[in-house]
């Protein structure tokens, strides 16, 4: 054979050769599989039932079923059960004024806060029951009117802590002053309660627990008594446990 066509052959043998190897380089490969199951997830939650007793008189905060303010008590009786009123025409010439009030949490929810907020808060005249048109000096203010919420043992009298009041929180609240009055408290506010150690803390409301609280209203802030004859002085007070 020409030395030509032998050399012709032999890269043709090369060629072959590459073409083999890459053919049979394809192999077989293994498919691997793994899994695992977290089943039957679900998410449950408990209740947060705030229950508001005055007197004899009981209002709860499941009776509101009405969207949108479900388990939120309006306590007029539109949406749930009414709350009995907790100061009824006192008239406040005689100086302060108090109301009890118990605070439950029927719920299986510990409550993280207890808050209120006096809402709707307005002076005006009371012509309308006395039939008469005359008043004295300058109508007082919502913010004329001081406002203190003690805390107390279930007998309503021995003192616990000073919920919402004038200078430093302790044992018993200070003297009513302005700087807690029915207008400060038109933003929501956040009770107050010991924590243990000799300082105040956000107050807690544990599931099957009740707090007890003593509501004072002073008009001290008014220039003259003679300033609340005929006037009327009207407000909700709203209470809110979160979780």
């Amino acid at each position: 054979m020409p030395r030509k066509r032998i050399k012709q052959y032999l890269m043709l043998l090369v060629v072959i050769g590459v073409v083999a190897v890459a053919a049979s380089g394809g192999g077989t490969f293994a498919s691997f599989s793994a899994s695992a199951t977290n089943a039957g997830n679900t998410f449950a939650s408990g209740t947060l039932f705030l229950h508001d007793i005055h007197g004899a008189t009981t209002c709860t905060s499941e009776s509101a079923t009405t969207g949108p303010n479900f388990n939120v008590n309006p306590g007029d009786g539109s949406n749930g059960d009414s709350c009995a009123v907790l100061f009824d025409n006192i008239d406040l010439g005689s100086g302060a004024t108090t109301a009890n009030l118990d605070l439950n949490n029927a719920g299986t929810i510990d409550a993280s806060d207890v808050k209120f907020q006096v809402l709707n808060c307005s002076v005006g005249d009371n012509s309308a029951n006395t039939g008469s048109s005359v008043t004295f000096g300058t109508a007082p203010s919502c913010g004329d009117l001081y406002l203190t919420i003690q805390e107390t043992q279930s007998d309503h009298s021995t003192a616990a802590f000073c919920a919402f009041g004038p200078g430093a929180l302790g044992t018993t609240c200070a003297a009513p002053d302005n700087t807690k009055t029915l207008a400060t408290a038109g933003a929501v506010q956040t009770l107050k309660m010991d924590d243990g150690l000799g300082s105040a803390t956000n107050a807690s409301l544990d599931a099957s627990a009740t707090k007890y609280y003593v509501i004072t209203i002073d008009p001290a802030g008014v220039g003259s008594t003679n300033q609340l004859q005929n006037r009327s002085i009207s407000f909700d007070l709203q209470w809110t446990i979160d979780q």
